[in-house]
């Protein structure tokens, strides 16, 4: 939704108790705010965008969706050059056009391939007629489909979807974001469910309330183990639906949680766990077309159950269209980014749990800013060192990362046995089984993943181009000494689980202990060799019996080529 189509009032509603952090001294956030590169204009309405090796020839890969609400357009790629530059033109488009709005990208017919799912805001008629969603197959030769392979049966408008694992079976399902506010087109939000790689085309999930959904996406809210989705959108709050899959339900039609700080005006959503104590919090770009205070917002989330008014927002307000949580420097805190029309694109910088007022990084260009997506596309701060070891419970099949984007999952392995029944999203970094693996169990995820994500933004103005800003940071990792001074324990306090993260250099030798106050060991998480790279432990509160901890106060000694780190750990019942 992207032209003022009425006049509306700017609202800007600045509540008192609303947190607004100081301002530390500027960070150096390592992205050249010079464009690198500028694609032509060629008159597209550029909306949605992604990262992904189309070609698989091990080059990140553009995919772009035009039109909006302004003009048919094509879905197009811009084939990666093979050396980590973009052609100014676009190297694919699809042979269908419609008024395209946001996109995800996934393997969606298990074939190994990278797919991508496109919503269509509005029909060939404008306003007057509904849109749709379709999905174009990769056809193994590089390119997708030149028409849909898939739409559903019944239209409806839809600007945003998004890929997750709904029923936890191990494959991708689409979540649509449906509704239109400009003249009062008002849906039910659908998911549509993937039976063995194809998916349905009548929605088996309809929610119960309708609204003017412009986002939709997925993550575990309450830590129970199964993927939640959260819509937001105009005229109405933000909503989430609860799944109880874990417990043998699916995801509740009514919405468990609505915020309240009303009017809004939500283009788009991102869940991240801005705090580290394991809960996703939810960001959201208000925008002030339609009566919203314009203002990019975090509601905070407080043992699965988010605030109903934000705890934190930007100090200034406008046409706000995008927000991501990105990790440039791998210090394990989330900053946001963030977007507007007709601004530049900004980058909020976490302060310990809360973000900056005001902006820490700026790209020196202005766009009419439609979404901020992140890969490394010139291959320069690659590792496949990635390794979280998590654990099962007997019905868990969502696993986080703790690292989002990665390029590839390369393995998954249950108490050391390779498994591939399961199904995965790269830029949000998780994975879904396609069964849960036994309570206790070690689930460990060898990933690759980049320590210099570079950023792309598609931009909605047809006569100026997409636009890609370069990481300007060290490809090398932290030594041992830097990187046991940086590890990070959260959450801390924990009750069920805590994760352990190192992000360094390698050794031939280490262990990762847990004491108690006596001093006594009562748990060793990792002896032996250590890979180096970005590695997660996942520890439950229990002994090396597998005995749970009392409550109380422990240690964490990490020793490593002579060095040591100590650091507290609180478990709690």
């Amino acid at each position: 939704m992207l032209r003022l189509r009425r006049p509306y009032l700017l609202l800007i509603l600045a509540s008192a108790h609303l947190l607004i952090a100081a301002e530390p001294v500027r960070a150096a956030v390592p992205l050249n705010p010079i464009p690198a590169w500028i694609s032509d204009a060629n008159g597209h309405v550029a909306t949605g965008g992604a990262w992904a090796d189309v070609d698989e020839d091990g080059w990140l890969d553009m995919i772009v969706a035009n039109g909006n609400d302004i003009e048919q357009q094509g879905v197009i790629i811009y084939h990666n050059n093979g050396d980590g530059t973009l052609p100014q033109d676009p190297t694919w488009s699809s042979a269908g056009i419609a008024y395209h709005g946001h996109i995800d990208v996934g393997d969606i017919n298990g074939d190994g391939h990278v797919d991508v799912a496109v919503a269509v805001y509005i029909g060939v008629n404008g306003f007057s007629t509904p849109g749709t969603a379709k999905v174009y197959l990769n056809n193994g030769l590089g390119e997708f489909s030149p028409y849909a392979d898939w739409i559903p049966a019944e239209s409806f408008y839809c600007f945003s979807l998004a890929l997750g694992d709904a029923d936890g079976d191990g494959d991708l399902d689409l979540a649509c974001a449906c509704g239109d506010d400009y003249y009062d087109h008002n849906e039910h939000q659908r998911i549509f469910y993937n039976n063995d790689g194809i998916l349905e085309t009548s929605p088996s999930w309809v929610s119960d309330e309708i609204d003017y959904a412009l986002d939709v996406t997925w993550d575990d809210v309450d830590l129970d183990g199964d993927m939640d989705v959260l819509f937001c959108g105009t005229s109405s709050p933000m909503r989430i639906y609860l799944n109880n899959q874990t417990t043998g339900g699916g995801i509740e039609t009514t919405a468990s949680w609505e915020n309240t700080d009303m009017p809004q005006d939500g283009n788009t959503t991102a869940f991240g766990d801005w705090d580290n104590d394991g809960y996703p919090e939810i960001a959201v770009a208000d925008n002030d077309q339609l009566g919203g205070p314009g203002f990019f917002k975090v509601y905070q989330n407080s043992a699965g159950v988010p605030g109903p008014t934000p705890a934190w927002h930007s100090a200034t307000s406008g046409y706000g269209s995008h927000v991501s949580w990105i990790d440039l420097d791998l210090d394990g805190d989330l900053d946001l980014a963030a977007g507007r029309w007709w601004g530049a694109g900004v980058i909020y910088e976490n302060t310990g749990g809360m973000l900056t007022s005001v902006p820490v990084w700026e790209t020196m260009e202005s766009c009419v800013v439609e979404n901020m997506f992140w890969g490394d596309v010139n291959n320069d701060g690659l590792r496949t060192n990635g390794h979280s070891m998590l654990y099962g419970t007997g019905v868990r099949t969502f696993f986080k990362l703790g690292h989002a984007p990665v390029r590839s999952i390369d393995q998954v392995l249950i108490n050391g046995s390779p498994v591939t029944h399961y199904t995965f999203h790269a830029g949000n970094g998780w994975i879904s089984m396609a069964s849960p693996p036994p309570d206790g169990a070690l689930v460990e995820i060898l990933y690759t993943y980049s320590r210099n994500l570079d950023l792309a933004i598609t931009n909605w103005e047809s006569g100026a181009g997409n636009f890609l800003y370069l990481n300007t940071g060290a490809s090398s990792a932290p030594d041992i000494t830097s990187a046991l001074s940086t590890i990070r324990i959260a959450p801390n306090p924990m009750q069920s689980w805590t994760q352990i993260r190192y992000n360094g250099a390698g050794a031939d030798e280490a262990r990762l202990e847990v004491f108690n106050v006596a001093g006594q060991r009562v748990k060793t998480i990792h002896q032996g060799p250590l890979s180096g790279g970005l590695l997660t432990w996942e520890w439950h509160g229990d002994n090396d019996t597998g005995r749970r901890l009392p409550s109380g106060l422990y240690f964490m000694r990490m020793t490593a080529s002579g060095h040591s780190r100590t650091a507290k750990i609180l478990v709690m019942e």
